[in-house]
């Protein structure tokens, strides 16, 4: 009996030695991160088949490890480093993104060694790409990005898109899994004013070939709030977690939500606020003051 007993410890011991080794190997092992398209997909339509030839995109950020991110200065659980590094080259992120987000929309999107065939080209470069992890998360992308008539090498669209936001990670803190997504739907935000200021281009060259449509049918599993106030920039604050300043777009989940505005030097305001599935809902508030 005691036998059994000590094999059955000892089998114990080695499993936990072996979870801890899991766990603290997992936690120092890159971020894996995957790009969720349908965030960034354009509410527009293609009416002919395009071929798109994505050059992939340059890494001119000044940081030297081309999978760093930022610095993690407040914990985040699953990662036991002091920087956020990513398991993929940025440069190679963002190129794997927009070749996606372009398949999503409708086009037939390939590398340069098979753009013999292409109708336009596309080209750009990573000129910011961050996210510092602390008590309040700071990301930053710029993205330059150019459209070519790969026939003729003629510029139709150039431009750079940004997103800069601010955010508190809420009560329950951060995870690999919301450091993650963060990531993902920040540059779902740049691709798709990206892919829709490359719509209005070819549209233009090539008139009736593009059209606009419902964003509603393209929002996934997810639903849409947008949030403005007069005046603007006010805090808001879902089920008292604090999102930022208005007008502000947030993805939530399905559900009822207590949606909270407040401004100094005003009174605070509440409301319920229903986000459906696939949809948006817009809601704005006339702040009174105190």
């Amino acid at each position: 009996m005691k036998y059994k007993i000590s094999t059955l410890f000892s089998v114990f011991c080695l499993l936990l030695t072996a979870y801890c080794l899991l766990f603290f190997v997992g936690c120092a092992t890159p971020l894996t991160v995957k790009y969720d398209a349908k965030f960034g997909a354009p509410s527009i339509s293609l009416k002919e088949s395009f071929t798109v030839a994505v050059v992939p995109y340059k890494d001119e950020r000044k940081e030297g490890n081309p999978k760093k991110l930022g610095d993690i200065t407040s914990p985040v659980f699953g990662i036991d480093t002091t920087e956020l590094i990513i398991g993929k080259k940025v440069a190679d992120f963002v190129t794997d993104a927009f070749k996606e987000q372009f398949t999503l929309a409708g086009f037939k999107a390939q590398g340069v060694a098979v753009s013999q065939d292409a109708d336009f080209l596309i080209e750009g470069s990573v000129k910011a790409f961050s996210l510092d992890i602390g008590p309040k998360d700071s990301i930053e992308i710029e993205i330059s990005t150019t459209l070519k008539d790969a026939k003729t090498g003629d510029i139709l669209w150039s431009g750079d898109v940004a997103e800069k936001e601010e955010r508190f990670a809420g009560v329950m803190g951060n995870t690999r899994e919301t450091v993650a997504k963060y990531i993902s739907r920040s540059l779902a935000k740049v691709i798709k004013n990206t892919l829709t200021d490359v719509a209005s281009a070819i549209e233009k060259t090539r008139p009736q070939s593009v059209e606009p449509i419902k964003e509603e049918v393209i929002l996934g599993n997810e639903g849409r709030l947008f949030l403005s106030s007069v005046p603007p920039k006010a805090q808001v604050y879902v089920d008292d977690v604090y999102y930022g300043l208005t007008p502000i777009t947030i993805d939530l989940a399905p559900g009822i939500y207590n949606v909270g505005f407040k401004m100094e030097g005003f009174k605070n305001a509440v409301q319920k606020i229903a986000v459906r599935k696939g949809r948006v809902t817009e809601f704005a508030v006339i702040l009174e003051k105190e």
